[in-house]
This record gives C-alpha cells, structure tokens and sequence, in this order.
C-alpha cells in the first residue's frame, strides 16, 4: 500500500511539475512574441492616427484583451516550433546589445517593408490580372 501511495505521490508531482514547466515555457513565448511582434504595433499606427488623440488611449485600452489573444495563440505557435530552450536562448539574444538594435530597428524596418510590400502588390496586380481573365 505504501508503494502504491508513493508512487501516486510521484506521479501528481511530475505532473504538477510539468504543469509548472509549460506554465513558464508559455510566459517566455509570450514573452517572446510580444518582442518580435513590435509590428503589430507598427501596423496599428496608421488606425491610431485616425483617432482623436483623447479616444486613442481608450482605444488602445479597449484592444488589449484582442492583443493578448492574439500573443497567447502565436505563443503556441512558437512553441510549436521551438524547444523551451530555444526561446530562451532567442530571448537571451533579444537581451543582448545587438538584439537590442535589431528590436530598436524592427519598426523602422516594417514600416519600409510594408511600403515595399505595397509597390510590389502594384507591379505584380496587373501582371495578375493579365492571366486570370485569359
């Protein structure tokens, strides 16, 4: 009876430990996509400008809980795709000099991007276009 208990005893433990490792495995890749993710922000920028600046901060307030819906279901994507460890090792990175510049530049960079984007969608539409209605 006393091994039976015990072994109960282990395998709530483990299971309780397990709960707790993915509890923070989860807070890191949340932690992480809401670094890598500045772009949401950056995307966000141009609906923010349309509002007077007084709704703006009610805005923003009102959209949290829609944003960190969003960071909970890419955390699992990221989780999907890299260990515990590896999220560390890129925050890690992120916490670094170097990191720091790339996530500095992030919004400068997207905002390029998209404009880059934009252009590009231009000259490839009428391309496009030309071969669906053949």
């Amino acid at each position: 009876m006393k091994k039976i208990t015990l072994i109960l005893f282990l395998m709530v433990a483990s299971i309780a430990f397990a709960q707790d490792q993915k509890t923070e495995y989860e807070k890191d890749a949340i932690e992480l996509v809401k670094l890598s993710n500045n772009s949401v922000e950056v995307a966000l920028e141009p609906i923010y400008s349309t509002l007077e600046e007084t709704k703006r901060e009610e805005f923003k307030k009102e959209i949290q809980p829609v944003l960190e819906n969003m960071y909970q279901k890419f955390s699992k994507v990221y989780m999907e795709e890299f260990s515990h460890k590896d999220i560390k090792g890129i925050l890690k990175f992120y916490d670094s000099e170097l990191g720091k510049k790339l996530l500095d530049g992030q919004s400068e960079i997207m905002k390029k991007s998209m404009a880059i984007g934009q252009e590009f969608s231009m000259e490839v539409m009428p391309i496009y276009q030309k071969y669906i209605q053949n």
